[in-house]
């Protein structure tokens, strides 16, 4: 007469089981820490049934996973860690750029009262004449304008005085530059190159980089500054 097992505690698995159960764990995506994940591996072997443990292969690997999710896990707080330092060192960096000039492209300055300024221009070809005018940026009022006559085509240096049509010294504040040129009577008003102040310097945290707030509002990425002077 052949002898039958009694059968199985409801909370003993079978190897077979145990790898469903796993498998199934797997396919949730569920994300777990490593304490999740030591509390589910013990578990899951105090559980396994005494005449069907769990191969040794099995084992093998699980602590494999445990080392690696270990690993990973120290990993990922040193990255943070350096992280946080190098936005630290960023920010300190940002914050000593404030109230420092860069050259961009822009039609707004701002100056000291009767600070000379050169603003520059580049003509893709010749002009038959041209036209230098500097607007209060507040109120639009013309405030001076010089002309020029047969422009060649290339770089143009546009100086202003800091002073009006009639001589008299421009008080500080924000200006408006514009280089008109004419070509067979056609008038083009051409881009400047001017200096313009950084007001403030701030976070960006999706993409994790200082972002360049300037003088006339625009935003600039740190990586668009290509020179910066006192």
């Amino acid at each position: 007469m052949a002898y039958e097992l009694p059968p199985l505690p409801s909370n003993l698995l079978t190897t077979k089981q145990y790898e469903e159960q796993q498998a199934k764990l797997l396919s949730e995506e569920a994300e777990l820490d490593r304490d999740a994940f030591l509390k589910l591996f013990t578990t899951q072997l105090k559980n396994q049934n005494p005449l069907d443990p769990m191969e040794n292969e099995a084992f093998v690997a699980q602590l494999a996973q445990f080392s690696s999710l270990e690993a990973m896990t120290g990993v990922r707080t040193s990255m943070d860690a350096m992280a946080a330092d190098s936005k630290s060192s960023r920010f300190l960096l940002g914050s000593t750029l404030i109230g420092r000039k860069i050259e961009r492209l822009s039609n707004l300055v701002t100056i000291e009262a009767g600070e000379q300024v050169t603003s520059k221009a580049d003509l893709p070809e010749s002009a038959d004449s041209g036209a230098f005018s500097i607007y209060d940026a507040t109120t639009d009022e013309l405030i001076y304008k010089k002309l020029f006559n047969q422009m060649p085509a290339g770089p143009v240096d546009l100086t202003w005085n800091g002073q009006d049509q009639d001589g008299q010294v421009m008080p500080a504040g924000q200006y408006r530059f514009e280089f008109v040129a004419n070509r067979d009577g056609n008038l083009t008003t051409l881009p400047l190159l001017n200096k313009q102040t950084i007001a403030a310097v701030s976070w960006d945290k999706e993409i994790g980089e200082l972002k360049i707030e300037m003088e006339d509002g625009s935003v600039l990425d740190i990586a668009e500054v290509g020179r910066i002077e006192n």
